[in-house]
Protein backbone atom coordinates (compact mmCIF):
# COMPACT_ATOMS: atom_id res chain seq x y z
CA UNK A 1 0.00 0.00 0.00
CA UNK A 2 1.27 3.24 -0.94
CA UNK A 3 -0.25 6.47 0.72
CA UNK A 4 -0.25 10.48 0.81
CA UNK A 5 0.72 12.36 3.65
CA UNK A 6 -1.46 15.28 4.90
CA UNK A 7 -0.14 18.20 2.09
CA UNK A 8 0.49 16.21 -0.42
CA UNK A 9 -1.26 14.85 -3.94
CA UNK A 10 -5.22 14.20 -3.42
CA UNK A 11 -4.56 13.77 0.80
CA UNK A 12 -6.05 16.56 3.02
CA UNK A 13 -3.81 19.78 3.16
CA UNK A 14 -1.74 20.30 6.29
CA UNK A 15 -1.72 23.11 8.31
CA UNK A 16 1.96 25.28 7.54
CA UNK A 17 4.62 25.94 9.19
CA UNK A 18 4.98 22.38 10.08
CA UNK A 19 6.88 21.72 13.44
CA UNK A 20 10.50 21.24 13.34
CA UNK A 21 9.32 17.27 14.99
CA UNK A 22 6.78 17.11 11.86
CA UNK A 23 8.52 13.83 10.55
CA UNK A 24 8.71 12.37 14.06
CA UNK A 25 5.09 13.61 14.39
CA UNK A 26 3.83 11.71 11.30
CA UNK A 27 5.98 8.56 12.64
CA UNK A 28 4.07 8.71 16.44
CA UNK A 29 0.84 10.24 15.34
CA UNK A 30 -0.31 9.29 11.75
CA UNK A 31 1.80 6.22 10.75
CA UNK A 32 0.61 3.79 13.53
CA UNK A 33 -3.08 4.47 12.37
CA UNK A 34 -2.54 4.17 8.79
CA UNK A 35 -0.94 0.67 9.27
CA UNK A 36 -4.04 -0.07 11.28
CA UNK A 37 -6.29 1.12 8.53
CA UNK A 38 -5.20 -0.98 5.91
CA UNK A 39 -4.96 -3.93 7.93
CA UNK A 40 -1.71 -4.31 7.85
CA UNK A 41 -0.29 -7.87 9.13
CA UNK A 42 3.20 -8.34 7.90
CA UNK A 43 5.68 -6.93 5.67
CA UNK A 44 7.95 -3.98 5.00
CA UNK A 45 7.87 -0.54 5.55
CA UNK A 46 9.37 1.86 2.40
CA UNK A 47 9.87 5.34 2.24
CA UNK A 48 11.72 8.04 0.00
CA UNK A 49 13.79 10.58 2.01
CA UNK A 50 11.72 12.21 4.42
CA UNK A 51 9.37 8.98 4.32
CA UNK A 52 12.31 7.07 4.97
CA UNK A 53 13.22 9.37 8.18
CA UNK A 54 9.35 9.04 9.32
CA UNK A 55 9.69 5.05 8.45
CA UNK A 56 13.08 4.77 10.64
CA UNK A 57 11.29 7.14 13.21
CA UNK A 58 8.52 5.10 13.87
CA UNK A 59 10.08 2.23 14.25
CA UNK A 60 12.73 3.61 16.53
CA UNK A 61 10.16 4.66 18.92
CA UNK A 62 7.56 1.90 18.50
CA UNK A 63 7.76 -1.77 18.85
CA UNK A 64 5.72 -3.39 15.95
CA UNK A 65 5.99 -7.04 15.15
CA UNK A 66 4.48 -7.16 12.07
CA UNK A 67 7.09 -4.77 10.37
CA UNK A 68 10.01 -7.25 9.24
CA UNK A 69 12.36 -5.05 7.54
CA UNK A 70 13.05 -1.18 6.83
CA UNK A 71 14.11 0.11 3.19
CA UNK A 72 15.28 3.13 3.12
CA UNK A 73 16.13 5.47 -0.05
CA UNK A 74 18.21 8.94 0.49
CA UNK A 75 17.15 8.60 3.98
CA UNK A 76 18.49 11.60 6.17
CA UNK A 77 19.06 11.01 9.88
CA UNK A 78 20.44 14.62 11.06
CA UNK A 79 20.56 18.40 8.75
CA UNK A 80 23.66 18.27 6.50
CA UNK A 81 24.81 21.45 4.85
CA UNK A 82 24.54 20.07 1.20
CA UNK A 83 21.03 19.64 2.23
CA UNK A 84 20.02 22.90 2.98
CA UNK A 85 21.81 24.47 0.19
CA UNK A 86 20.38 22.10 -2.14
CA UNK A 87 16.84 23.24 -0.55
CA UNK A 88 18.05 26.80 -1.14
CA UNK A 89 18.32 26.42 -4.77
CA UNK A 90 14.68 24.02 -5.10
CA UNK A 91 13.09 27.06 -3.63
CA UNK A 92 14.86 29.21 -6.17
CA UNK A 93 13.39 27.28 -8.64
CA UNK A 94 9.85 26.81 -7.36
CA UNK A 95 9.79 30.92 -6.83
CA UNK A 96 11.52 31.34 -10.58
CA UNK A 97 11.22 28.19 -12.61
CA UNK A 98 8.91 25.75 -13.71
CA UNK A 99 9.67 23.57 -10.42
CA UNK A 100 6.14 24.55 -9.36
CA UNK A 101 4.23 23.44 -12.50
CA UNK A 102 6.18 20.25 -12.59
CA UNK A 103 5.42 19.52 -9.23
CA UNK A 104 1.33 20.67 -9.81
CA UNK A 105 1.16 17.96 -11.94
CA UNK A 106 1.16 15.50 -8.54
CA UNK A 107 0.30 17.58 -6.42
CA UNK A 108 -2.53 19.61 -7.80
CA UNK A 109 -4.26 21.75 -5.66
CA UNK A 110 -2.05 21.13 -2.53
CA UNK A 111 1.14 21.93 -4.63
CA UNK A 112 1.81 25.10 -2.54
CA UNK A 113 1.40 23.57 1.04
CA UNK A 114 3.38 20.34 -0.30
CA UNK A 115 6.18 22.24 -1.55
CA UNK A 116 6.25 25.11 1.53
CA UNK A 117 5.77 22.63 3.87
CA UNK A 118 9.07 20.69 3.24
CA UNK A 119 11.20 23.35 1.77
CA UNK A 120 9.88 26.56 4.62
CA UNK A 121 10.12 23.73 7.30
CA UNK A 122 14.14 22.86 6.47
CA UNK A 123 15.09 26.23 6.03
CA UNK A 124 14.15 27.80 9.00
CA UNK A 125 17.22 28.24 11.16
CA UNK A 126 15.97 26.37 14.12
CA UNK A 127 15.91 23.60 12.25
CA UNK A 128 19.12 22.79 11.70
CA UNK A 129 19.60 20.74 14.46
CA UNK A 130 16.92 18.09 13.38
CA UNK A 131 18.36 15.08 14.58
CA UNK A 132 17.01 11.11 14.85
CA UNK A 133 20.64 9.82 15.13
CA UNK A 134 19.21 8.56 18.21
CA UNK A 135 15.95 6.62 17.40
CA UNK A 136 18.36 4.52 14.85
CA UNK A 137 19.88 2.30 17.57
CA UNK A 138 15.91 0.90 18.96
CA UNK A 139 15.42 -0.56 15.59
CA UNK A 140 15.08 -4.41 15.41
CA UNK A 141 14.90 -5.31 11.93
CA UNK A 142 17.14 -4.93 9.22
CA UNK A 143 17.27 -2.15 6.94
CA UNK A 144 18.41 -1.52 3.15
CA UNK A 145 19.76 1.87 2.19
CA UNK A 146 19.29 2.50 -1.12
CA UNK A 147 21.42 6.02 -2.16
CA UNK A 148 22.50 7.60 -5.31
CA UNK A 149 26.21 8.05 -5.05
CA UNK A 150 25.41 12.20 -6.62
CA UNK A 151 22.50 12.25 -4.01
CA UNK A 152 22.38 16.28 -4.19
CA UNK A 153 20.29 16.25 -0.78
CA UNK A 154 22.53 13.89 1.30
CA UNK A 155 26.25 12.42 1.32
CA UNK A 156 27.66 9.18 2.38
CA UNK A 157 27.45 10.45 5.73
CA UNK A 158 24.06 9.06 6.13
CA UNK A 159 25.04 5.80 5.38
CA UNK A 160 27.86 5.99 7.73
CA UNK A 161 25.73 7.14 10.59
CA UNK A 162 23.05 4.26 10.14
CA UNK A 163 25.87 1.76 10.34
CA UNK A 164 27.65 2.92 13.22
CA UNK A 165 24.42 3.37 15.16
CA UNK A 166 22.27 0.05 14.07
CA UNK A 167 22.29 -3.19 15.96
CA UNK A 168 20.57 -4.73 13.39
CA UNK A 169 21.80 -6.03 10.16
CA UNK A 170 22.14 -2.53 7.84
CA UNK A 171 22.74 -3.72 3.61
CA UNK A 172 23.74 -0.65 1.59
CA UNK A 173 22.78 0.22 -2.35
CA UNK A 174 25.30 3.04 -3.43
CA UNK A 175 24.22 3.34 -6.78
CA UNK A 176 26.33 5.69 -8.91
CA UNK A 177 24.89 8.03 -11.75
CA UNK A 178 21.77 8.59 -9.18
CA UNK A 179 20.68 11.52 -7.26
CA UNK A 180 18.33 12.16 -4.69
CA UNK A 181 15.53 9.16 -6.28
CA UNK A 182 16.35 6.60 -6.99
CA UNK A 183 13.23 5.17 -7.77
CA UNK A 184 12.90 6.97 -10.59
CA UNK A 185 16.53 7.38 -11.98
CA UNK A 186 17.63 4.00 -11.54
CA UNK A 187 14.11 2.19 -11.62
CA UNK A 188 15.67 -1.29 -12.64
CA UNK A 189 18.80 -1.27 -10.09
CA UNK A 190 15.89 0.06 -7.23
CA UNK A 191 13.36 -2.30 -7.76
CA UNK A 192 15.92 -5.42 -8.32
CA UNK A 193 17.93 -4.45 -5.12
CA UNK A 194 14.63 -3.72 -3.27
CA UNK A 195 13.33 -7.43 -4.57
CA UNK A 196 16.54 -9.19 -3.63
CA UNK A 197 16.63 -8.03 -0.03
CA UNK A 198 13.00 -9.05 0.92
CA UNK A 199 13.49 -12.17 -0.78
CA UNK A 200 16.55 -13.07 1.50
CA UNK A 201 14.86 -11.32 4.55
CA UNK A 202 11.37 -13.10 4.19
CA UNK A 203 13.53 -16.83 3.37
CA UNK A 204 14.72 -16.63 6.68
CA UNK A 205 12.07 -16.23 8.41
CA UNK A 206 10.93 -19.58 6.80
CA UNK A 207 13.96 -21.60 7.80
Amino acid sequence: ALYSRAGYGRSDPCQLPRRKSYMEDEADGVLPGVLDAIGFRQGLLLGHSDGASIATAYLGQNQDHRVRGLVLMAPHFFVEDVSIASIAKAREAYDTGDLRARLERYHGANVDCAFRGWNDAWLDPRFHDWDIRDRIGYVRVPMLIVQGADDEYGTSAQIAVAEQEAYCPVEIALLEGCGHAPHLQQPDATLRTIAEFAARLFALERE
